[in-house]
């Protein structure tokens, strides 16, 4: 035994013969702390007899609220006449039924103590299972606890320590729990175990200022599902003027879902919009207004962009003898290959059937050609396709100056029209301005 349980006094004589629980307390800087209990309060309150410890139940006082800190039993007036007058009071203890008792509390005294009142005994009298409703609108107001029975709409009604005060018809069907089971159950308890942390410390610090509120949460029901609802809550009194925060619930699961599923076909639409569906590249009418924010933004800053108009050789020869199944995956594995060769900051886009354009921000047309080359040359080591295929194209290169992105697409074109007029596999620069002198400076071409 403790020597703070050796210290404490013991129960007076005879209670037990009276069939009276008695619990000790031992008030330490105004905090009660059980030290000891006579036979019948272990029977009773299902006690282990290990003591000192911390009350093994909740206390709730005569109109069913948490009866914490100052307004535990144990702190009652113990004054001569206060100790002659029965209280009412509840007991909550884990999976049982809420008890109704009736006690009075009287001063002890113990070996040591230094101040009268520092040890405070508490006999119950009576105990009994509470089968009365809890309510918090008034029994002589028929009519409006009809009302709050019937609302279609689930309705409950939250303390201040985040319990359940009242809970009617449609909001137990909806959870799935009988009345009994919600009552004076604490409000986390409809909750996702991973919110139920920060909607405890939301009630906390919107209570009792909180006021038409509205907000969707997900809650959970008793087979463990999860649900959408609509919250609105404002903040209401009872009949003895407590506040208590009214709950309004709206199951919103179905036009959730819904909403979620029209967001996912925005963003396929908008995917669509600005992709192309067979490769995943941008597609063309993406490509326009990426060349144009690239060529805009090398003429703000001065940096040079260069383009490359690419066209696979013979493509149409691979659809005729193999079927269009094997184009589809050549043009797939090639946009995947040469996007994969190119750096981050450049871009691959198909501009339509087996041509794609490049835009390659920072180089020059010279830089651009020996770029092309490059893919085009690790192109004729690779095969494409479970036919092991293998393919080559023809490119054209060309470098913004100071023409529109239109003017500049042209050029690349008769570059690619020459490549292909030269024999394929190869890439032409663009044709450059007239020089000075009037003469046209000449056409370069280049193969790997």
């Amino acid at each position: 035994m403790s020597r703070q349980a050796e210290a404490s006094p013991s129960t007076p004589d005879g209670l037990d013969t009276l069939n009276i629980a008695a619990l000790i307390y031992r008030l330490d800087d105004g905090v009660p702390l059980l030290v000891g209990a006579n036979e019948t309060a272990k029977r009773q309150l299902r006690l282990d007899g290990r003591f000192p410890v911390a009350d093994p139940w909740q206390w709730l006082d005569g109109g069913r609220y948490p009866a914490a800190g100052r307004d535990h039993p144990a702190l009652l007036n113990v004054a001569p006449t206060a100790s002659r007058q029965w209280h009412s009071f509840h007991i909550r203890q884990h999976r049982q039924p809420l008890l109704a008792v009736k006690l009075k509390v009287s001063p002890l005294e113990a070996p040591g103590d230094t101040e009268p009142g520092h040890h405070v005994l508490i006999a119950i009298g009576e105990i009994a299972a509470d089968d009365a409703e809890p309510g918090l609108l008034a029994q002589h107001q028929p009519q409006l606890r009809q009302v709050f029975e019937n609302l279609p709409m689930g309705v409950c009604m939250i303390d201040a320590g985040g319990y359940l005060r009242q809970v009617n018809r449609a909001f137990c069907e909806f959870f799935g729990y009988p009345e009994s089971e919600l009552l004076n159950a604490h409000f986390r308890k409809l909750l996702p175990p991973q919110s139920r942390q920060a909607a405890e410390k939301r009630h906390a610090a919107s209570f009792p200022n909180a006021l038409n509120q509205r907000r969707s949460l997900e809650v959970w029901l008793h087979d463990g599902a999860t649900r959408t609802v609509m919250l609105e809550d404002t903040i209401g009194r009872d009949e003895r003027g407590t506040p208590q925060r009214i709950a309004f619930l709206v199951d919103i699961t179905q036009r959730r879902d819904l909403e979620r599923r029209l967001e996912e076909k925005n963003r396929r639409l908008e995917y669509l919009a600005t992709r192309d569906d067979l490769t995943g590249l941008h597609n063309r009418r993406m490509g326009w207004e990426l060349l144009e924010r690239a060529l805009e933004r090398g003429q703000r800053l001065g940096d040079k962009v260069a383009v490359a108009m690419l066209d696979l050789d013979h493509f149409k020869a691979i659809n005729d003898r193999h079927g269009h199944a094997v184009g589809d995956t050549v043009l797939k594995e090639f946009s995947h290959f040469v996007a994969g060769a190119l750096r981050s900051s450049d871009t691959l886009i198909r501009w339509g059937g087996e041509e794609f354009l490049m835009i390659l921000p920072g180089v020059d047309r010279f830089s651009a050609q020996a770029t092309v080359n490059r893919v085009l040359a690790q192109l004729r080591h690779r095969v494409l396709s479970p036919l092991e295929l293998r393919v080559s194209f023809s490119a054209g290169v060309g470098e913004h100056r100071q023409q529109t992105s239109k003017g500049l697409l042209e050029e690349v074109d008769l570059a690619l029209y020459q490549a292909k007029s030269a024999g394929r596999g190869c890439v032409a620069i663009a044709p450059v301005p007239v020089s000075r002198s009037g003469r046209r400076l000449d056409q370069a071409f280049s193969s790997p």
